[in-house]
């Protein structure tokens, strides 16, 4: 077939504008930086006042200073990674971690919101461990001994190989458990002891916790919440 010479379109022309074009829709679906750039301050508003007028922010619960109230099970969100307190508010949001207090307010967040609010928490300083923690020396050195070494006979791997040896943790994979509350871990681990896998990253967690005994998870528990973290108490 025959073309005006006007209207031919060699193949590494063609190529070439494709290859722009398909540049352009790529730079127009990105994000503006700008635009993804958390913000604690705005967060911090949000864990104080909430979202919605009439409801209560994180606060309420999670205090200001982001310690939690150990006594009754409501954990530490201070000295946790952003990526990783933001991903479970996605999880509560998406129903993907069930929880009948935390999902609603998770609802009310934006994408934007939920990175905020996660900046200003891991921007705060751990709080020190409490001081009148009723658990017995004992206790936390069992705690110890199965954190830092397992309990092989059982199939208990120890906790430190993915939550790091001084319970540091590794981002979204494995989260800081230091200074953690210890009815809130507990909490936890019976969960998992019983089958469920709480959020999607859960599953390996029910497998190690299956395989434990209640003392065992009661003195992890009181363990962890005796470490004080790396940057507890101190100003950021």
């Amino acid at each position: 077939m025959h073309e005006a010479a006007g209207s031919i379109i060699r193949p590494g022309r063609r190529r070439a504008g494709v290859l722009t074009l398909f540049g352009f829709v790529l730079l127009a679906a990105q994000p503006s930086r700008a635009a993804d750039t958390p913000d604690a301050a705005a967060g911090r508003t949000i864990a104080e006042t909430g979202v919605l007028t009439g409801h209560v922010g994180c606060s309420a619960c999670h205090l200001m200073n982001g310690a939690g109230q150990p006594d009754v099970g409501i954990p530490r969100l201070a000295g946790f990674s952003a990526a990783y307190l933001e991903q479970q508010l996605g999880y509560f949001a998406a129903d993907k971690r069930s929880n009948s207090w935390m999902a609603p307010y998770a609802r009310m967040l934006t994408r934007k919101q939920m990175q905020d609010v996660a900046a200003y928490y891991a921007s705060l300083p751990e709080p020190p461990p409490p001081e009148n923690d009723p658990a017995s020396d004992g206790l936390r050195a069992r705690g110890k001994e199965v954190f830092e070494k397992g309990v092989m006979a059982n199939g208990v791997m120890p906790c430190g190989g993915c939550h790091g040896p001084a319970g540091q943790g590794m981002g979204t994979f494995a989260p800081h458990l230091a200074g953690q509350s210890a009815p809130y871990l507990l909490e936890q681990l019976r969960g998992w002891h019983q089958g469920k896998d709480r959020d999607p990253m859960g599953k390996m967690m029910a497998t190690e916790a299956h395989a434990m005994t209640d003392a065992d998870m009661q003195a992890v528990a009181a363990y962890l919440q005796s470490l004080p973290g790396p940057n507890a108490g101190a100003a950021k």
